[in-house]
Formats: structure tokens, sequence, C-alpha cells
């Protein structure tokens, strides 16, 4: 490698470096976040709820419109939240009914926070109708599931 060789490289990492990070901020500098309340679900995360044979059943019919409707991306703060909301339970209920040593573990990781419990969730099999339930719900409804756990 010569000289010009190692400058016109120098300048290609250059303008990499810059447009790498100089294009991200220009992007997030001309979008608008609506941040939406810490305890809502997403469309897709509602949509694999309702999707869910594991949480289905224990979904109500107004946990199941209130899903719907997140789902569908025209709701109010409130309702996603109470979607939110009904999803943990669903999946509180999925856990109870597994009992035994799903249940205890549960219980357990849900007791030393959310890296535990998502530890403990990740240590089940991929086939595990719990896991299956729980990893419908997103970080979200996975720390309310937590509360719901720690409060029971």
């Amino acid at each position: 490698m010569n000289i010009s060789h190692l400058r016109a490289a120098a300048a290609t990492a250059t303008i990499a470096v810059a447009l790498g990070v100089a294009a991200p901020a220009a992007s997030a500098a001309e979008t608008r976040h609506t941040r939406a309340p810490a305890a809502s679900l997403t469309a897709n995360q509602a949509q694999s709820v309702l999707a869910s044979p594991e949480l289905r059943p224990h979904l109500t019919a107004p946990a199941q419109a209130n899903l719907q409707a997140v789902a569908q991306g025209a709701t109010t703060p409130q309702i996603q939240k109470s979607a939110a909301s009904a999803a943990a339970k669903a999946a509180l209920a999925v856990l109870k009914k597994a009992g035994g040593k799903v249940w205890a573990g549960a219980k357990s990781a849900a007791a030393k926070g959310f890296t535990s419990f998502k530890k403990w969730m990740d240590g089940l099999p991929w086939y595990h109708p719990a896991r299956l339930a729980l990893a419908a719900l997103g970080t979200e409804g996975i720390k309310q599931l937590i509360n719901l756990i720690n409060n029971s």
C-alpha cells in the first residue's frame, strides 16, 4: 500500500463515521416522538396477545376489545393501559395454571426483578406454553406481570 491508498482509506473512514453519526442525529431531530404511557402495549404486541392460543382463553370480552383497539392503533392512553393490564393478568393466569415448578420458578424469579425473570423465562423450552404466552407480552407487559406476581 502506498501513501495515496492510505489517505483514500482514511478519508473514506472519516466520511463513513461522519455520516454514521450525523444521519441518525439528523433524522432524530426531524421526527417528533410522542411517547406512549409506560404501561402500554404496542400494536404488534397487542396483535401477538390476541393471536396467542395460551392467552386468549383468559381474556374477557372487554379486554379483547381493548386489545383489538390497540392493535388497530386508534386508542387512548387509558385503553392502552387497560389492554396491557389485561394481557398481564392473562399471563398470570397461564402461569398459575401451569402450576408446580413453573409457578414456583416464576415467583422466585419475579422476586429478584426483571433481569432474573427474563433469564428464567428464556430458560424454559421454546415450545413451553408459558414461555410462548410471556413472549407475546413484550417488555412492559412482563414488567406488569412481575408486579402482579409479587403482589399475589
